[in-house]
């Protein structure tokens, strides 16, 4: 008899596959509403449409169907757990086509230990195995891990063209590319997969591999089989002893390899920055001691601009002194001291974490929503603004990026976009949208920078720079005059720093400080919150933040007198463990020191890195 919770979960999932999702979504939508909202249904049908070639594939490289059973289900269960990780959304069949062929082999790797430590006679599968090891069947397997292995454009391309056989066109779309860039793609992979399957004793023309990618066949998935791998996927009281550890096995590795390879670009503002600084573990701890600017650069005074006399500054506009930050799903406003709080987006399935800023008077939402149309999906999010009470999504601004910053006085956008990708993945514009007419005009920052606020005199930015190198990361604060010209560097090379936000006055700057273990002393990396002083040139953490915090978002409060940030629990343990593990997470209001701390807002999350409160501003 099935366990109570494994009953209930099946029933309900069940209820979601009965009733199926809406098939017009594609692939990528569906997968980024299950990402962001944990939509059932939406998962479900995902389980539908790319259970026939993930079965496929399991079936190939076990051999044995009731192994590819296992195998399939963990496939789905790493999805589950790692949605967020699939960009762009849309490349999630050539995603899932290398996660299948993992667990697979994992599962056939556990099947031959069985049997050498088993001495007695298993008990018969309840589907037969498939027992045939043809020429071909050897050389479909071999097939099937040598495409697992190629970079993940490559292997999206052979998915989608080779072996779902969309049109060229059709897949273009979809990954938002052009054709004759997936063309290239689809040339370059064959070749690779010629080459490789050569070194394994398979010798094959073009046309020979064209041929064996058309017996890459789908398998029909039965239906108690889909009901069973959605209930494990989202359920995981419901997952079996063997899909656990081969999900586990794969997710462990997956982990492991992001550390050692996050992208430069920044997608996630400090959480991303600080996780492609994990890896240089072994580089001396930086010295956090207060010391001079001006040993390697002479900061600007107060109100002014490189190389142009002091002004006073403009007077800002007056906020209501209201708190915006993500939470759960939604943007949400605050009172200072945690009251009132307020919804102020509900279309939670298409925009993330970190997107959102309030204007300077605080009437105006700017915040970047997931592009509708999959051509637009690669290469940027797009930019829209809106008053608080007014209907979603507002007005499209025609802009798509990653970042940005509104001018002091409302009336202008700046903005930093990058190409998150194999190819481009350092590739940066900048450029600055009026709000109103919706012009744009590029701007000339020097490589490499990325724009994270907009001084009071609006004459120039500040920026975050880095220089790319995964083995000996630098990131660093600048100030840049609007124009491009006058880079000044504001922290040492030495200390790992990241998006500064001006105080409300142009005096001090608050940023994220990365700690690295010492040599001798190996351990996690951790972040800290810092505020530099521009006239004196002294700088100091920020008290009082845990050391098991991840900090998620931060900013100054209007008059400058306080600082709000959030933070998530970071746990200790195997990956595995954490990946259900409730964690909380916290908004903070503090002095500029860190002292006097009180929390306003808390929030609960089933992950360790589910987040459930980031995306800090104050006006």
């Amino acid at each position: 008899m099935p366990h109570p919770a494994l009953s209930a979960s099946i029933a309900r999932v069940g209820r979601a596959v009965d009733t199926g999702a809406d098939p017009a979504p594609t692939d990528g939508r569906l997968l980024t509403r299950y990402a962001c909202t944990r939509d059932e249904a939406a998962f479900a049908e995902l389980v539908r449409r790319l259970g026939p070639m993930v079965l496929g594939v399991c079936r190939r490289v076990t051999g044995e169907d009731h192994h590819a059973d296992d195998a399939f289900q963990a496939a789905f269960v790493v999805l589950a757990r790692r949605a967020g990780d699939v960009r762009p959304a849309e490349s999630v069949r050539g995603w899932m086509y290398g996660v299948a062929v993992r667990t697979a082999r994992g599962a056939r790797t556990m099947s031959a230990r069985h049997r050498t430590h088993e001495k007695l006679v298993p008990t018969p599968p309840d589907r037969p195995a498939r027992t045939s090891h043809s020429p071909d069947a050897d050389a479909l397997q071999i097939l099937d891990e040598e495409i697992a292995a190629l970079p993940d454009h490559l292997r999206t391309a052979v998915v989608l063209c080779e072996l779902d056989g969309v049109s060229r066109n059709d897949a273009a779309t979809r990954l938002g590319i052009p054709e004759g860039t997936l063309s290239s793609r689809l040339g370059k992979a064959r070749k690779t997969l010629a080459h490789r399957v050569r070194k394994r004793g398979i010798v094959l023309s073009t046309a020979g591999l064209s041929a064996v990618l058309g017996q890459v066949a789908s398998a029909a998935v039965p239906a108690d089989l889909i009901v069973q791998t959605v209930a494990a996927a989202i359920s995981p009281g419901t997952i079996s002893a063997p899909v656990a550890t081969l999900s586990n096995g794969v997710l462990r590795l997956m982990i492991a390899h992001k550390l050692k390879s996050v992208s430069v670009a920044l997608g996630l503002a400090a959480t991303v920055i600080c996780g492609s600084l994990l890896i240089a573990g072994d580089r001396p701890t930086p010295n956090t001691e207060p010391r001079p600017l001006v040993a390697f650069a002479d900061p600007p005074k107060p109100g002014t601009t490189p190389g142009t006399k002091a002004a006073d500054p403009k007077p800002l506009p007056k906020g209501p002194n209201k708190i915006l930050f993500y939470r759960s799903g939604h943007l949400t406003l605050i009172d200072p001291d945690g009251k009132n709080d307020t919804k102020v987006s509900e279309d939670r399935g298409k925009f993330f974490p970190g997107t959102a800023k309030l204007s300077p008077d605080g009437k105006r939402l700017a915040v970047l929503l997931q592009p509708e149309d999959p051509p637009d999906a690669r290469d940027g999010r797009k930019l829209y603004v809106r008053g608080l009470s007014d209907p979603e999504p507002g007005t499209d601004l025609a802009v798509k990026c990653q970042m940005f910053s509104w001018s002091p006085d409302g009336t202008e956008i700046a903005y930093s976009n990058f190409v998150d990708g194999p190819e481009k993945a350092s590739d940066m514009t900048q450029g600055i949208v009026n709000v109103v007419t919706k012009e744009t005009t590029n701007l000339k920052i020097p490589e490499g920078h990325l724009i994270t606020d907009w001084s009071r005199d609006g004459k120039s930015f500040l920026t975050t720079k880095t220089n790319g190198d995964r083995t000996n990361p630098i990131a660093r604060l600048y100030l840049i005059n609007r124009d491009g010209t006058g880079e000044k560097a504001l922290t040492p090379a030495d200390q790992l720093a990241a998006f500064g936000h001006f105080s409300p006055d142009g005096k001090r700057v608050l940023y994220t400080t990365v700690i690295l273990p010492a040599k001798e002393k190996p351990g996690p990396s951790r972040m800290e919150l810092t505020v530099i002083d521009l006239a004196t040139g002294k700088f100091a953490p920020v008290a009082d933040i845990p050391l098991n915090a991840e900090v998620q978002g931060y900013c100054w409060s209007p008059d400058g007198k306080q600082i709000v940030y959030a933070w998530r629990e970071v746990h200790e343990g195997k990956p595995e463990d954490l990946q259900m593990k409730e964690t909380e997470s916290f908004l903070v209001v503090c002095d500029p020191d860190g002292k006097n701390p009180k929390t306003i807002a808390s929030e609960k999350g089933s992950g360790q890195w589910i987040i459930t409160i980031s995306n800090v501003d104050w006006r």
